[in-house]
């Protein structure tokens, strides 16, 4: 371009506007407004860098707090490995403990059945006089001989009789009665079952007409299990209940079979 071409050169906005000084002024500005918009002033800029540590000291924390929640996460997770190892060993001595207690229940069912045995062998020639009238100066042994006399047995010598158990207004006490042998205790009370209308009064023409029973001298246990049998009957409608040889009998009905009761065990037979 010659020196001449360039004298007349103008810009655009020269040659649209004929190139003042405020239009001049007037770029500069709008240049500087840019330069603020893009870099800012320093306030906004500390500002916004705040804000951004703000943001990122939050986050921060929150990746701690997912950190610390993992960590307790994992430990909750081995504490429930111990917890259920530690349940499962429990579990098992429980049944090893449950085990070892039915084996022992048992052990000691047939220890208290072969005692009571024992006990009962040693009660054969013992009888049991109940609802006898009881009166004061008393002689028990003349009791049982009237009994016996009444029911046509001879029952030879009575070694001793006598009251047991606790007084009471409401009932007489039971008249304990040791024979010689236990064919004569055993002859007397099936008598004694046979004819069941033995009464005081013919026993002693002063006393009620009440009925008098003779029966086995029972262990505790027997005579529990008696009592139980007898329950036990009447709720699931069995008919016959009885005692032979000292060991109890139930049966429903005529023509059914005999069920023997000789522990409480046997009682869910029924």
């Amino acid at each position: 371009m010659s020196k001449e071409a360039r004298g007349r050169w103008r810009c655009d906005t020269c040659r649209d506007g004929g190139g003042s000084d405020s239009d001049a002024n007037s770029i500069d500005s709008q240049k500087k407004k840019r330069s603020d918009e893009v870099y800012g002033n320093p306030s906004k800029a500390e500002q916004a860098i705040l804000e951004v540590n703000q943001k990122l000291n939050t986050l921060l924390a929150a990746v701690e707090d997912i950190k610390e929640l993992k960590n307790s996460v994992n430990f909750m997770s081995d504490q429930f490995d111990v917890f259920s190892e530690k349940v499962m060993t429990l579990e098992s001595t429980i049944a090893d403990l449950s085990k070892e207690n039915t084996e022992l229940k048992s052990v000691v069912t047939e220890l208290q059945y072969k005692v009571d045995i024992l006990e009962q062998n040693s009660r054969k020639t013992n009888i049991e006089l109940n609802c006898v009238p009881e009166t004061k100066n008393e002689n028990c042994i003349e009791i049982v001989k009237a009994a016996s006399n009444v029911l046509s047995v001879d029952c030879g010598e009575i070694q001793t009789a006598f009251r047991v158990g606790v007084q009471r207004r409401d009932r007489p006490r039971k008249i304990l009665a040791l024979f010689e042998s236990s064919e004569a205790a055993d002859a007397l009370i099936k008598a004694a079952k046979t004819d069941k209308n033995i009464t005081a009064n013919q026993l002693y023409k002063g006393w009620p007409n009440d009925r008098v029973y003779i029966n086995e001298n029972l262990t505790s246990y027997r005579a529990d299990l008696l009592r139980r049998a007898k329950v036990k009957a009447k709720e699931n409608g069995y008919k016959y209940v009885w005692l032979k040889n000292f060991i109890v009998h139930v049966r429903k009905d005529d023509g059914e079979r005999v069920l023997t009761i000789k522990t409480i065990a046997d009682l869910e037979r029924m």
